[in-house]
């Protein structure tokens, strides 16, 4: 097996057994034995501690949500929200949402994993945003701040997740998608008209 292969397994592993245990269930041995792999791989591959991994995880997945903003920005830009709707219908129900919001609230209290999850995001975040804010900036006149379209879809997201693990209603959190994304495309429409 490949490095990328394992070190891609024990990711996956991670973001499962913190959607399954939570952040203080994730243990290094629940990680190895989801991955099907020893705690040695984890070490060899991540380090020591369990942060370095849990931040791994982390930066893998955000560089992933980067994506996803991005292309929904290129969707606002065409005013088609199509697969901003799909991608925020499938986000709240993403195990790696739950993880992330996991790893957000135990980096209050777990200064080791607040520091390299920060690491991580200040290199990362102001390059991507700004990258992605020029994007919006049609003729000279921005229809949509990228941060505030950003930070209301993350807020969003955050907030079906947790709702959805109390009541796992999938119909009823789509409507609410559908509500914001209506009020969003609503919104674009009137700053076109301008």
């Amino acid at each position: 097996m490949k490095a990328s292969d394992t070190q891609q397994k024990l990711i996956d592993a991670v973001i499962l057994v913190v959607f399954e245990n939570g952040y203080s269930g994730a243990t290094m041995t629940r990680i190895a034995q989801r991955a099907g792999l020893t705690r040695g791989a984890i070490q060899h591959h991540f380090g020591d501690t369990r942060a370095d991994l849990m931040a791994a995880a982390c930066a893998q997945v955000l560089e992933r949500r980067q994506k996803q903003y991005e292309d929904s920005i290129k969707d606002l830009a065409h005013a088609d929200l199509d697969g901003a709707r799909k991608g925020l219908k499938a986000a709240y129900r993403d195990p790696a949402t739950w993880f992330l919001l996991e790893l957000w609230i135990a980096s209050k209290s777990d200064q080791v994993l607040h520091e390299r999850v920060e690491a991580y995001l200040r290199t990362e975040r102001g390059i991507a945003d700004e990258m992605l804010s020029r994007m919006l900036d049609v003729s000279g006149e921005k229809a949509v701040d990228f941060r505030v379209y950003k930070y209301a879809m993350r807020a969003l997201t955050r907030g079906l997740a947790l709702e959805y693990s109390r009541r796992p209603d999938p119909e009823f959190f789509d409507s609410v998608v559908d509500f914001v994304m209506d009020a969003v495309e609503g919104r674009l429409a009137k700053s076109q008209r301008r």
